[in-house]
């Protein structure tokens, strides 16, 4: 009985149709998954927005800038939300601020390890709490300095580099970004 040799087009042939479906599939699940995706991540923008800057019902973005203009229910401008990313003790620490037209900040976020927050746990990613956070609402530019240099911001004990680095940027955002409140 002779010997049949398998013809080499053969696992080719396979190997293409296999690659031809599973770039069809990919394709397919990421134009069907995509819309959803790009308005669950609208709604998380929307969500931390509002989360800073809660008396703006919709915000609009400026976009040349990582600014979101806020106005309530009646179409007003009621304040900006601004990102900035300081460098921090571990990296760059993320920041959404709410400022009001009073040039007040109305709120804080920070981003969260899983957004990208590289500071020392228990430490330095203590800016994430609400104490250290709630003490920038109703200040203004002014007074964001920590205490040890004549501001009204309390450090974290332990954590100079990352509470500097916070009060910092959002002194400066608000300065940088505050021709939006007009």
């Amino acid at each position: 009985m002779g010997d049949k040799k398998e013809s080499p087009v053969r696992p080719l042939i396979v190997l293409g149709a296999v690659s031809v479906i599973s770039a069809f599939l990919l394709t397919w699940v990421y134009i069907s998954t995509s819309t959803k995706i790009e308005w669950q991540r609208g709604e998380a923008i929307n969500s931390s927005l509002a989360s800073v800057l809660p008396q703006a019902k919709r915000f609009e973005k400026i976009e040349t800038v990582d600014v979101w203009v806020g106005y309530d229910g009646e179409n007003k401008k009621v304040g900006i939300a601004f990102t900035c990313a300081p460098r921090g003790y571990g990296g760059p620490i993320g920041i959404l601020c709410g400022v009001d037209l009073e040039k007040k900040v109305t709120g804080i976020r920070i981003a969260s390890a899983a957004e990208g927050l590289k500071e020392t746990p228990g430490l330095g990613a203590k800016v994430r709490e609400a104490d250290f956070r709630q003490q920038f609402i109703g200040k203004e530019r002014d007074e964001i300095r920590l205490k040890s240099e004549g501001g009204k911001i309390a450090a974290i004990t332990g954590a100079t580099i990352s509470s500097k680095a916070v009060t910092e940027a959002v002194r400066e955002g608000i300065t940088r970004y505050e021709e939006f409140l007009r």
